[in-house]
């Protein structure tokens, strides 16, 4: 039996010649190329992001010691040496950059920095999901559950052709694609472990070229693209 879905849709293919569909490919939008980093799952040492409380302990001089909170410009303010960029770096490299800066007043000065309360965690889920948007990590979350969380699924979603943006070690973006259909199928499948500010997308259909989504939808969301992404939610709070 022939549905009308059927001769509408043979219809629109018989009627479009060759030189139209040219001229329609020509008229859809070309997003440049993402530079994508090469995947790794090492597991990073916890950087530091704006709003997160830390302790600065000096034993050699006591009366520097602070409590303090990075501010919304990634700075924190100590005695006698004035501001200090402590967003995005680990507890290592902060207490070398704090011991640095000290040790123009004080003869070998060591620096002790112990984290305090941090900022939520958060996780930017969009796409063809039905709450897009951020999802804070009250714990331990994994892709699936993060995607639940925005609303689940929509009925166009490709599950199994999920989009996970991370910033890598070198400060550039890495991605790969997760299968999150296997899963629900009560089967073994990619249940991957978000980390701060990482980026969940669900297609619609299979992912042709990541440049159109990012210049349809991290382009359009966040000023300057994923590229400026990880450095934006750094020094932003």
């Amino acid at each position: 039996m022939i549905t009308r879905r059927t001769l509408l849709a043979g219809a629109t293919l018989a009627g479009l010649a060759p030189a139209a569909v040219v001229r329609a490919g020509e008229r859809m939008p070309r997003a440049h190329d993402i530079p994508f980093a090469t995947w790794t799952d090492d597991e990073p040492l916890y950087l530091f992001y704006p709003g997160d409380k830390l302790e600065i302990v000096v034993p050699s001089a006591p009366e520097l010691n602070r409590q303090t909170q990075i501010g919304p410009d990634g700075r924190i303010t100590l005695a006698l040496i004035g501001q200090v960029m402590a967003a995005y770096r680990s507890v290592p490299d902060l207490q070398q950059a704090i011991a640095a800066r000290y040790a123009q007043i004080l003869r070998d000065p060591t620096i002790f920095v112990y984290p305090g309360d941090i900022v939520p965690m958060r996780v930017l889920v969009g796409g063809e999901v039905n709450n897009p948007g951020w999802v804070e990590m009250m714990a331990d979350m994994d892709a699936l559950q993060a995607t639940l969380a925005a609303g689940g699924f929509t009925r166009g979603a490709k599950r199994d052709k999920v989009m996970l943006i991370r910033r890598g070690p070198s400060g550039g973006a890495m991605r790969r694609v997760i299968d999150l259909k296997t899963p629900l199928q009560g089967k073994a499948g990619d249940l991957v472990a978000l980390r701060r500010f990482d980026i969940l997308f669900v297609p619609r259909t299979g992912i042709a070229e990541a440049g159109v989504f990012m210049e349809q939808w991290v382009n359009n969301l966040i000023p300057g693209g994923v590229l400026n992404y990880f450095m934006y939610q750094t020094f932003s709070n």
